[in-house]
């Protein structure tokens, strides 16, 4: 697939929900559900006169949109001396338009979606504040996967006896079926590829890769206009619950602990407001720290799942939230099963590997080379060979120095080293990810757009 053909439905996901965003946004500064009972004890840190106090804060209908709603509906954000409005975007195509045009302050963003817009046509310079959760997706199969045989990949005895039966199912298929992820920038579309390759599927010519919004993914399922998507929560446990989907795999069993949605801005908002970037960064911080107190975790899924924001059953969100997830299936077994670190947005809970208990935030820096190399892997963006620049290109999308004193000034300890070794189990194709040997790496992948031309660095 070209880089054309990669981008090709981004505009479609933009214009698919227009309708449901006045002026790009849903607007909830008007909302009178403000708790500010909830605010820590502690004073906010004062990092100075903030440059500008009225913010608009974009989100997606996802439970992972968690951060931003709880720092506004706890009062976290006032605490601060930040008046923010959130707004429901329509689509991530609108929040990409929405940073890069000005119309928003900073917004709940694809973890990816910095880089490409940097590197991709934009060439816009967007930039990662911090990592807002980990992990958060799975991966939905239709009714007709079912029919064929298909089940949950819990119930075979290794992922490659399930890799085989579904890529003989992909095989049967006399056109190529259709697969929905959310946008190219996405851990959704990363992780797809990830897992058709590591089955020997073949995402650029085995599948039809196409761009949905999340909340477009059910009613699109139930229509018959795709076989399987990616997606985050409550989107998958929708399918499940109203019985038009199964869940194939969580995205924490393809790859644990993955980065998944960053507060992303744009450099020329940071140069403007260095102060309030830093008062951002802080108090989404400490709301990333509240939504991770599994004791709230019910509330925070009945604020989130009103109207104003993810506008679903609490049903939907809270499987995933409390880590009792629902693989679902069209018979009467019970394939709930217990996954606490389904969604991780302060704790790195089950990640030993990692510097200290409390870096799920940290904008690590090998997130980026990763990124870089899944981007040059899928010929997404104009680099055919890896760029000896690469560090230089990685630093400017991810300022952590802003991150680091935010953090610091919370008395959250930082790593100290940002481009960690992910160990081979961590994937499900148990394929170590060293970031300081990104070619090697990238040259390890046997299905990749190009192959079996080698990569070197630029």
């Amino acid at each position: 697939m070209d880089r054309r053909k990669f981008l090709k439905y981004s505009s479609l996901s933009a214009a698919g929900l227009a309708f449901a965003s006045c002026a790009g946004g849903s607007d909830t500064s008007g909302s009178d559900s403000t708790d500010t009972s909830a605010v820590s004890d502690t004073p906010a840190v004062d990092f100075g006169p903030l440059e500008k106090t009225d913010l608009t804060l974009g989100i997606i209908p996802l439970t992972d949109c968690a951060p931003l709603v709880i720092g506004y509906e706890k009062g976290i954000y006032e605490k601060y001396g930040l008046n923010v409005t959130i707004s429901k975007e329509a689509s991530w195509a609108t929040v990409r338009d929405g940073l890069v045009g000005g119309r928003l302050d900073a917004s709940h963003a694809l973890c990816g979606m910095p880089m490409l817009t940097e590197l991709g046509p934009d060439k816009a310079p967007m930039r990662s504040l911090m990592m807002l959760d980990r992990n958060g997706n799975g991966i939905t199969l239709s009714k007709n996967a079912w029919d064929a045989g298909i089940r949950p990949g819990i119930d075979y005895g290794s992922f490659d006896e399930f890799g085989e039966a579904y890529r003989s199912y992909i095989q049967g298929f006399s056109a190529p079926p259709t697969f929905a992820m959310v946008f190219p920038s996405s851990m959704h579309n990363y992780n797809t590829r990830y897992w058709l390759s590591a089955m020997g599927i073949d995402p650029e010519n085995d599948v039809d890769l196409i761009v949905i919004p999340p909340p477009q993914m059910v009613e699109n399922m139930k229509a018959g206009t795709m076989d399987a998507y990616c997606v985050g929560e409550p989107w998958n446990q929708r399918a499940v619950f109203d019985e038009v989907g199964f869940t194939a795999v969580v995205d924490r069993d393809i790859w644990k602990g993955h980065p998944e949605k960053v507060l992303g801005t744009m450099q020329s908002w940071i140069d403007e407001n260095p102060t309030t970037a830093r008062a951002l960064t802080a108090a989404t911080l400490e709301a990333c720290q509240y939504c991770d107190q599994l004791d709230e975790r019910l509330d925070i899924v009945e604020i989130i799942s009103g109207r104003p924001y993810v506008n679903a059953k609490v049903d939907y969100a809270k499987a995933s939230m409390t880590g009792t997830y629902n693989y679902g299936g069209f018979d009467d077994t019970d394939r709930t099963k217990p996954i606490k670190d389904f969604n991780l947005f302060h704790k790195l809970d089950g990640l030993e590997y990692l510097e200290g208990a409390e870096n799920a935030n940290y904008p690590y820096k090998s997130h980026g080379v990763w990124l870089l190399t899944q981007m040059i892997r899928w010929n997404q963006i104009d680099m055919t060979e890896y760029p000896a620049d690469a560090d230089e290109i990685i630093s400017r999308i991810y300022p952590t120095e802003i991150f680091e004193e935010a953090s610091q000034a919370l008395g959250i300890e930082v790593p100290s080293d940002p481009m960690p070794v992910e160990p081979a189990e961590n994937f499900i194709d148990g394929m170590a990810f060293d970031p300081s040997d990104p070619v090697g790496y990238l040259n390890g992948f046997e299905i990749r757009a190009g192959a079996p031309r080698k990569f070197a660095f630029s």
